[in-house]
């Protein structure tokens, strides 16, 4: 019984793991979710705020695997399936829409503060060392999400 569930572990690690290496909208969705908990180090959220923060991240990112999921399920279908593969991939990738959609707009609620953009902007110019750090992070978001693993 636990052996089974390690190993279903195991199998959904991998999967989270082939998104990461071969989906670009997973590195996005990755690197966003990281800036969304940064910057919210700047702003007194309240702890269900907080929770809601990082299940809108996580959310997400599953839907993403899931959309891909279905990609791959279809792909190549027969060509007695080849609308319906097609249809499915469209409403796989409309849900990610509506999710991402939803986690903009509840993000604009939650973050456009312009007193706290003032204070993100003094603390940057105030701590040079971390404006460095932060177009560091920048640089390395960027390779991140342009990593293609055919590329030589």
């Amino acid at each position: 019984m636990i052996a089974k569930f390690v190993k279903s572990i195991g199998y959904a690690l991998k999967g989270i793991i082939i998104g990461i290496k071969e989906e670009r909208n997973v590195r996005i969705d990755i690197v966003a979710a990281f800036y969304v908990l940064v910057f919210s180090h700047f702003y007194s959220f309240t702890l269900t705020q907080k929770v809601l923060l990082v299940f809108i991240c996580f959310t997400v990112l599953g839907f993403e695997l899931m959309n891909t999921a279905v990609e791959r399920a279809v792909d190549k279908p027969d060509k007695e399936h080849y609308m319906q593969a097609g249809q499915a991939k469209d409403t796989a990738a409309g849900g990610v829409l509506l999710v991402a959609a939803g986690a903009a707009a509840a993000g604009v609620m939650l973050f456009w503060d312009v007193a706290v953009f003032k204070k993100i902007l003094a603390f940057f110019i105030n701590s040079p060392l971390m404006l460095l750090a932060f177009a560091a992070t920048l640089f390395a978001s960027y390779k991140f999400i342009t990593y293609d693993k055919n590329k030589k």
